[in-house]
């Protein structure tokens, strides 16, 4: 099974990028391929950005600091 733009993106975010948290706390990181591609101030100036360079579903906003959540089963649809 291919690994989503979320969950590279994700363990990129956790393995490579928490310094960010440091100087960047509460800002957008739009992610493609587990790099960031730019740090914005507004999460739908972020979203909008990734559709228009990646399509729908080719990569991942992070809030910046934010604490992880689940979606339950909802992660499995």
């Amino acid at each position: 099974m291919a690994t989503s733009q979320a969950e590279l993106n994700h363990r990129a975010y956790n393995e490579r990028h928490r310094h960010l948290e440091e100087t960047d706390r509460g800002r957008f990181a739009l992610m493609h391929d587990g790099d960031i591609v730019k740090i914005y101030d507004d999460a739908e100036d972020a979203y909008l950005s990734g559709v228009e360079q990646f399509g729908i579903e080719g990569f991942a906003v992070k809030e910046i600091g934010a604490a992880p959540f689940s979606l339950g089963i909802m992660s499995r649809i």
